[in-house]
């Protein structure tokens, strides 16, 4: 990725379109154990979980024509991207379809712009979490019921859990958070879409180490903390 991002960035500068090329970078979820330094800024957690050490990433959005460099602490997601760029284009709003999670960022751009308005939420293999600003909820195991409510902004590594005592918070996010949930399983279902249901002819998913491709880097890759755990458990040498 740094060589190919690297060529990209060279080809648009020879090509004289940096200065209105919008680009977008940014990690995929959390960070890894095991690496030094460590890779979550002393927050708690890291990938696969819903945790801050496993939801927060680097990201720069980059456009010299049009953002002056700065660093904001505006929350925003990957959910955020296509309505951005949406907006950047000028996509009419009618062929969205809803729900649309993320919202654009194209008023950031331009400077600061207060509390976000619309919650970040995180789901993935039965857990989940909701950002509301400075509030957080996750639960671990969405059937149990059981919540874990922090305050961002006073406790950012997420040490004090305040489910018990910030009781009206603690309510408000547990309706956005079963309320999100209820909409990702909708959305699994493929019921948001015209036809309420996902096309069957539509190619599935499948796992990295399912891809023959990507077999003969293996030996490598199990020196990597991403790959190297599945790859023992999974793939004998």
């Amino acid at each position: 990725m740094d060589r190919s991002i690297g060529t990209l960035r060279t080809e648009l500068r020879e090509l004289g379109l940096t200065e209105n090329t919008l680009l977008w970078f940014n990690s995929d979820n959390g960070g890894l154990p095991g690496v030094t330094p460590e890779t979550v800024g002393g927050l708690r957690g890291f990938k696969n979980s819903v945790y801050e050490g496993g939801l927060r990433v680097p990201a720069v959005i980059e456009w010299p024509s049009r953002i002056e460099p700065r660093i904001t602490e505006h929350p925003a997601g990957t959910v955020d991207i296509f309505p951005t760029i949406a907006d950047v284009v000028g996509l009419d709003k009618s062929v969205m379809i809803e729900p649309l999670d993320g919202i654009s960022l194209t008023p950031l751009f331009e400077g600061e712009i207060g509390p976000r308005e619309k919650p970040l939420g995180f789901s993935h293999r039965g857990r989940a979490a909701l950002i509301d600003n400075d509030w957080k909820i996750l639960t671990q195991d969405v059937e149990k019921g059981e919540y874990e409510v922090y305050n961002l902004r006073d406790d950012p590594k997420e040490e004090k859990d305040l489910s018990a005592t910030a009781t009206e918070e603690s309510a408000r996010l547990r309706t956005a958070l079963d309320a999100f949930v209820a909409s990702v399983a909708q959305s699994r279902e493929g019921k948001d879409y015209p036809e309420g249901h996902v096309d069957p002819n539509h190619p599935t998913r499948r796992g990295w180490h399912e891809i023959e491709g990507y077999k003969p880097y293996f030996e490598e890759w199990r020196k990597v903390p991403a790959y190297s755990g599945w790859l023992e458990r999974n793939v004998p040498e």
